[in-house]
């Protein structure tokens, strides 16, 4: 028995429905391994210094999302940094470092070091629907960045009035901390580690490298799918914006990223009008830029931190 157009019809609009219901759960709904799994993973690729972290101060805390889940988040300190909350009136020094995309605040401790040991008080903690944040969809620093406003409201709260905050991102952290810039004015400065200037030119650049299908009717139902379940369009995720803030911002790049090209922390850098450094980091695909030059990558950080940073708070 043939089938009918219309039945033909239907059947093809189920099979592509499912099929961006599957690319939708790809952003919204990645799948992370635990934390412990996570943990031993940064360990064993050399992101993660235990020896360093174990002798470390920490204080663990969960802070309640406006969005009504919480943050895992931890504050961390070693013997130089912690001599500042001794010092009556003196700027509290404090860096907050978001992670990327299906990693935890464990993945952020190769830079930790790199603010502790200039006296720099550090906060990391776990986006939502990573590490042991609480569940919710991801959503590519849209969301992210409301809860890293959360974060400096608590810091505010927690320490009083007197702070001197720094942001540092890597790849989605990255996306975040910029995007928190278009809506928060109290960051003294912002380091941006291959950061995407607009998820819908990164979509673009990944489907016609990697999976080859039109953008159309697909992506595009896979857009409407993500806006109905999760309350925003992917062209509403636009870092670029908070990149032009008057902010100072050092963007960091690897030269052989595969996964975001470089020409978007370029593009960025160049769209800015002032109050900024870039560095390409060579040998480095994704995220791999201080592990790969970590002399370069921490002689970097400084020159912009005593440029940008430590002068404004003398």
């Amino acid at each position: 028995m043939w089938l009918t157009i219309a039945e033909i019809f239907l059947i093809l609009m189920i099979i592509l429905i499912n099929i961006a219901w599957f690319l939708s759960n790809i952003i919204l709904k990645p799948k992370i391994l635990d934390y412990e799994s996570l943990y031993n993973r940064e360990m064993g690729n050399g992101r993660l210094n235990e020896v360093l972290y174990q002798n470390w101060i920490k204080e663990d805390y969960r802070i309640k999302s406006r969005y009504g889940y919480d943050l895992s988040c931890q504050v961390i300190n070693n013997e130089i940094s912690k001599k500042q909350w001794e010092v009556p009136y003196e700027k509290r020094k404090i860096a907050i470092i978001c992670h990327g995309y299906t990693c935890a605040k464990c993945s952020s401790m190769i830079y930790a070091d790199l603010f502790i040991k200039r006296g720099i008080t550090v906060i990391t903690y776990d986006h939502r629907n990573h590490g042991f944040s609480g569940k919710a969809y991801t959503s590519l620093g849209y969301y992210e960045k409301d809860d890293l406003q959360t974060v400096i409201d608590w810091c505010y709260q927690k320490f009083g009035e007197n702070l001197a905050i720094i942001t540092h991102g890597e790849s989605m952290g990255a996306a975040t901390v910029l995007s928190h810039l278009s809506i928060d004015d109290r960051v003294l400065c912002t380091i941006a580690d291959c950061a995407y200037s607009s998820v819908n030119d990164l979509i673009k650049i990944i489907i016609k490298k990697n999976f080859h299908i039109p953008l159309f009717p697909l992506v595009h139902l896979a857009k409407l799918i993500i806006k109905l379940r999760a309350g925003f369009w992917l062209g509403d995720i636009l870092p670029k914006q908070g990149a032009a803030s008057k902010t100072p911002i050092l963007f960091i790049h690897g030269l052989e990223d595969e996964l975001i090209p470089y020409d978007m922390s370029k593009e960025m850098f160049g769209a800015k009008e002032d109050k900024k450094e870039l560095y390409l980091a060579p040998h480095a695909k994704h995220a791999e830029s201080c592990l790969k030059n970590h002399e370069e990558y921490e002689k970097v950080m400084n020159q912009f931190l005593d440029k940008y940073y430590f002068n404004c708070i003398k």
